[in-house]
């Protein structure tokens, strides 16, 4: 049975998987949605690589934004059948020149204490072009603060470089800029482009499912 592992990105939960989850159950793929403890980068790479292991066997492991920096490093040297970024961050160490985010997210952001928030004003406009404003209300009112601490370095190698993966480019993204995003897919075995905004889990889940499980849905092309 496939087992389809996933991470999500910063500020977000488990959470925000759940329509991928049900998607994914509904065509009879275990799924796990896994909650990163959000308090520094090392934990959140243990939390990942510890649901990778349980999985068993090559499961597809899947990173939103942060959360690919995540997987990069908590899937190397697991049996990973396949790695799938989500408008993410490679998060190769030996990568000097680390793709800038957008200006709309640096403006919205918050320091409190040591923790880093995304305003409420404008995380709907960042993150959920895409939703009504009921939905996009409902799921800000659910973001977590992330620690503050610099890019994280391991001499461990990159696992996209040696697992398949596939890149999904957000081009209506306002988080994190299809330029960037471009840039780090260059390194990935396959590329897809959809016009959505940062969190197509939340609004087009069905077709997340398919883009997982190796399906290319209509009217998107893939390199």
């Amino acid at each position: 049975m496939t087992k389809v592992v996933l991470i999500h990105g910063a500020w977000h939960g488990a959470w925000c998987w759940d329509g991928v989850v049900a998607e994914l159950q509904h065509r009879g793929v275990e799924a796990t949605a896994v909650e990163l403890p959000l308090t520094g980068f090392a934990e959140d790479v243990d939390a990942a690589r510890s649901a990778i292991q349980a999985a068993g066997g090559d499961a597809i492991v899947v990173g939103h934004s942060y959360g690919g920096r995540v997987i990069t490093q908590a899937a190397t040297g697991l049996p990973v059948a396949r790695l799938v970024y989500v408008a993410a961050f490679l998060g190769d160490p030996r990568d000097e020149d680390v793709p800038p985010t957008s200006s709309l997210l640096g403006a919205s952001l918050l320091i409190d204490g040591l923790e880093l928030r995304v305003d409420p004003q404008a995380a709907a406009a960042v993150f959920y072009g895409d939703a009504d404003a009921q939905a996009a209300t409902a799921w800000v009112a659910r973001l977590r603060p992330m620690p503050l601490e610099g890019p994280s370095v391991s001499d461990a190698e990159a696992a996209w470089r040696s697992i398949p993966s596939t890149y999904l480019v957000c081009t209506n993204d306002q988080a994190l800029p299809p330029v960037s995003q471009r840039k780090m897919a260059a390194n990935a075995s396959e590329v897809t482009e959809w016009p959505t905004d940062h969190s197509p889990f939340l609004t087009r889940p069905a077709e997340l499912a398919k883009l997982i499980l190796g399906g290319t849905p209509d009217g998107h092309g893939r390199r």
